[in-house]
Order: structure tokens, then sequence, then C-alpha cells
């Protein structure tokens, strides 16, 4: 041995590189570069679009369950009203038959509506008032809300809401309609 290095014979045939590297190698362009960062956008972009029509539906969904909410409020109101108007009717027909809106006989008249002197607890109990010649009468609706109404003996009736939820409040309703 000389002590020389030796890389071996030379090969036969000269290798072969791949069409990448000959690219790469011999300078031409490779497109991979533009279609990587390309696909990224297209990719963000359908995110942006898919979470932007996400965010709409959930604000429509809340809406709704808002309006729901409300509506749900307005029917418990419209009930406590109705059974305002059936108290009204009550007190009427014992106002015809007796001349008097004193509380005597109320209970007996229509045992389905719980009349009390004090304060409306809820929707099933309608606080009544009367004064000579008028009554106030004031319930609870399950919303929250006292509504009242006042009826006098010429035959008018006039309407309010407030608090607090008695009678004597309700003998100071003064509106045409609620």
């Amino acid at each position: 041995m000389d002590g020389g290095f030796n890389f071996g014979e030379p090969a036969k045939r000269p290798a072969k590189l791949s069409a990448t590297r000959m690219r790469h190698a011999g300078g031409a362009f490779d497109t991979r570069i533009l279609l990587i960062p390309a696909g990224l956008i297209v990719a963000a972009v359908l995110a942006f679009v898919f979470l932007r029509g996400a965010d709409e539906a959930g604000r429509r969904i809340a809406d709704g369950q808002g309006d729901a909410v409300a509506q749900v409020a307005r029917a418990q109101d419209v009930a406590a009203q109705a059974a305002l108007g059936r108290a009204v009717v009550v007190v009427r027909t014992l106002y015809a038959e007796q001349g008097s809106f004193e509380p005597a006989g109320l209970a007996d008249f229509d045992p389905s509506i719980d009349f009390t002197p004090g304060a409306s607890t809820g929707p099933t109990s309608i606080a009544y008032r009367s004064d000579g010649d008028a009554f106030g009468v004031a319930i609870r609706s399950a919303s929250g809300t006292c509504w009242w109404t006042k009826g006098d003996s010429s035959g008018t009736t006039t309407y309010g809401s407030g608090e607090p939820c008695t009678g004597q409040a309700a003998l100071g309703a003064s509106q045409p309609a609620w």
C-alpha cells in the first residue's frame, strides 16, 4: 500500500438523479413551493368562512331562544289577564245581583278563583278591594308582572300594571287597555 486514499473503481454507468433533484440541480422551478402555501391559504379561507357561518348560526339560535322566552312570558301575561277578566265578570255579576262590590259571596260564586284581600302571590291568587262604588283586582303573572283592573258602578273598566300587587293599588288603574 502506498498510504493514499482510493475511492474505488469508477462506475460503469453514471448514477441517475431523480427528476426533482435534477430540477433543483439544473435550476428549474419546483411548483410545490407555490402549491403548499396556496393550499394553506385556501384552507385558512375555508376555515374562516365556516367559522363565520357558525357564528351567524349561533347568533340566530340565540335570538330565536330569546324570542321563545319572550313569547312564553307574553303567554303567561295573557293567561293572567284572562283570569282577571273572569274575576271582573264574577264581581260585576254579583254587583248586578246584590247591588254592592263588597267581597261577601265572591268565593261562593266561583270557587275556582281565589280572591284574597291581601297581595296576589301568583297566577292563581287574585287580590280584591272595593271602595263602595268601585273595585280593583290584581294578579301576579307567572312572568312576574302584576296586572290591574278597576271597575266601577257605571260599567267603566280601566287597566294598568305595577306594584304593589294588591286590589288597593288596582283601584289606581287608569288606562283604557293593557
